[in-house]
């Protein structure tokens, strides 16, 4: 299905309260420090334009924090990013939607991106799917299954199942390694770690535990097919996963051997073979098992087992 949201956005409000570790603080320090997407400059001039609010009233750049601070900025209309506009639809009943992402479409508003997403195209669809949100979460890289609740006994039953590990996803990638096991579990600690100005998720030696279960499904010269599937929810679970055991998900820019970053492109950035290829959960209401597949443009179909 396909929705066109207009070419810019509406812009966007951002609230943020100060903390006492933030007190003290002029507000154009304050913004330089904690949202890096913009330098010193950018920042003094939104300020000074009126874009940034202190307790509802007009800040100025040397306006002192206090701890409580209502903080607002009200981001002027952008132009987004190209992204596909469109998705399919797998299921859909009055309590549930699960629909099949392409790879470049973010889930959520976040960066440049606020209408030009999975959540603004399926709210955008139909007045039935107007406050529809997402159980769980796939990479703006990934493409796949992804569900979503539309009611909120919907919404509150596939985010139960997804805490108790009740809703099962198995995904699909080629990776560039032949040698690895038959099967084998993935359970490389996940952590967040310094990148550039961002912080991202990645292996580390004391992050959190996590696990991911794969299984090679055919292999052709130095690659493999694997079916993956995470028991853990760490954010690109399996990029890490299966990058630290040797094999990267072909195509994937930043994911190297160890499951941490071998260059300093941003973390959104797409173009490897990774997607969601079966969701199986419990229906909020009947309780009966729904099992749903999908295949990748980039592989003939063929049953996943």
């Amino acid at each position: 299905m396909a929705v066109k949201p207009s070419v810019a956005n509406r812009g966007h409000v951002y609230r943020a309260r100060v903390g006492h570790a933030d007190a003290g603080q002029a507000v154009l320090a304050f913004h330089v420090a904690r949202f890096r997407h913009s330098d010193e400059a950018a920042w003094r001039a939104l300020i000074e334009g009126g874009h940034v609010l202190i307790n509802g009233r007009r800040a100025v750049s040397d306006d002192v924090l206090r701890a409580g601070d209502e903080l607002e900025f009200h981001r002027p209309a952008w132009q987004e990013p190209a992204a596909p506009e469109r998705f399919d639809v797998a299921f859909e009943d009055e309590h549930l939607l699960v629909v099949v992402k392409p790879a470049g479409l973010q889930v959520l508003p976040a960066g440049p991106f606020k209408q030009r997403t999975l959540l603004e195209l399926v709210r955008q669809s139909s007045r039935e799917r107007a406050t529809a949100a997402p159980a769980h979460r796939l990479g703006r890289g990934t493409s796949g299954l992804i569900a979503f609740g539309k009611t909120p006994h919907g919404r509150s039953s596939l985010a139960r199942q997804f805490r108790e590990l009740a809703l099962v996803k198995t995904y699909l990638a080629w990776v560039e390694g032949a040698r690895l096991p038959d099967s084998f579990a993935a359970r490389q600690p996940i952590a967040r770690i310094a990148h550039g100005p961002l912080r991202i998720f990645a292996a580390a030696e004391r992050g959190k535990a996590s696990l991911t279960r794969v299984r090679v499904l055919r292999r052709e010269g130095e690659r493999a097919l694997v079916a993956a599937q995470p028991i853990t929810g760490r954010p690109d679970q399996i990029r890490i996963h299966l990058a630290a055991a040797g094999a990267p998900i072909v195509g994937d820019p930043l994911f190297g051997p160890g499951g941490t970053p071998k260059s300093d492109v941003p973390p959104g950035e797409g173009g490897y073979l990774l997607h969601a290829a079966a969701l199986s959960f419990a229906h909020p209401v009947t309780g009966a098992r729904v099992k749903l597949r999908s295949f990748p443009e980039w592989l003939a179909r063929r049953e996943i087992s």
